[in-house]
């Protein structure tokens, strides 16, 4: 991985970039997530808040409460509708960018499955990865 990088939504009108190595990375098996990304998981990439620049387009914004209970902010282009990141308003100084949307998501590493009491019971997964039935605690990666 090489920082700076980027990524966009699927129209190409809204743009960011992140000069931030990831805090932390994973697949997360929420209802949310399933929903969002129309799939089995959605892969999240946390990073600095402040490391974050959207380059192009004004992202529009949607508010949700997520099954932590916490209000979850998602950041998304308003003409294709691609959430491109978004944040938990506890807390609000880290970005959870949509590993989709990377212009290279080749490089993201799978460092835990999250929520996978959600998960779907096809899911395979990997013995050496890490995960969790609801939300962990990831906060020993902010310190």
């Amino acid at each position: 991985m090489t920082t700076p990088f980027s990524g966009g939504c699927a129209c190409g009108a809204t743009r960011y970039s992140c000069s931030a190595e990831p805090i932390v990375s994973y697949v997360c098996h929420c209802a949310d997530c399933q929903k969002r990304t129309g799939s089995a998981f959605g892969v999240s990439v946390q990073v600095p808040a402040d490391a974050v620049i959207v380059e192009q387009g004004e992202p529009g914004e949607r508010q949700r409460t997520a099954a932590s209970g916490n209000a979850v902010s998602s950041l998304f282009c308003p003409q294709c509708g691609t959430t491109v990141m978004s944040f938990s308003h506890a807390r609000s100084i880290i970005r959870v960018i949509a590993a989709g949307t990377l212009d290279d998501p080749s490089w993201v590493p799978i460092m835990a499955h999250i929520w996978t009491g959600s998960a779907v019971p096809w899911f395979p997964f990997p013995p050496e990865i890490e995960n969790f039935p609801a939300a962990p605690d990831f906060s020993r990666y902010y310190e």
